[in-house]
């Protein structure tokens, strides 16, 4: 008889929170330095909120990656709600690296966070698409976002907004892979 093998989730799905953390970090802040160094042209679809969605793209991959990575240490029998679990938790991790990178990237370039103000409001400001008074309310909110970057209630509502987005893509994109990638265990008799 076979000793039963304690088939853990923490690596695979650490590995995959960490290395797409990463990689959601970095889209996103080269789509700040993309919108900082642009010349504002009042298009409202800026580097900041074309790198969020292409981060998003790119982020539902960590579940599949958890899953690989768990079928490579452990072989291809998995049930399905493992998957969903591996994705879960990977998308947890990831919302935490990525938060926790882009809160400590403004230490490196302190002149980040007024950069990327000043490149949105002008963006805003020559708009077109916008009427005055919305202009005028999007202009305050991005001022009013932007200087509380570091306080208690923007920290926590990045974190749950992280948690909330990459956890539920990532709980789908795993369970999805553990479905394609998997092979449900055989009963023993």
């Amino acid at each position: 008889m076979e000793p039963v093998q304690n088939k853990s989730i923490w690596n695979a799905s650490g590995m995959a929170g960490v290395v797409f953390g990463f990689i959601v970090f970095l889209i996103s802040l080269i789509g700040s330095y993309i919108t900082i160094h642009s010349e504002p042209t009042g298009n409202l679809l800026s580097g900041t909120i074309l790198a969020s969605v292409i981060g998003c793209l790119i982020g539902v991959f960590g579940g599949v990656f958890g899953v690989k990575m768990y079928i490579r240490e452990y072989g291809p029998e998995m049930k399905i709600g493992q998957g969903a679990v591996i994705g879960l938790v990977a998308g947890l991790i990831m919302g935490a690296i990525s938060q926790f990178l882009s809160l400590l990237w403004p230490l490196f370039d302190s002149a980040f966070i007024e950069n990327l103000q000043a490149a949105m409001i002008a963006n805003i400001e020559l708009s077109d698409q916008l009427p005055e008074a919305q202009k005028e309310d999007m202009i305050d909110a991005t001022y009013t976002q932007m200087q509380n970057y570091y306080s208690a209630g923007s920290i926590i509502q990045g974190f749950l907004i992280s948690f909330v987005t990459y956890g539920l893509l990532n709980l789908f994109s795993g369970l999805i892979a553990a479905k394609f990638m998997g092979k449900t265990p055989q009963e023993e008799l």
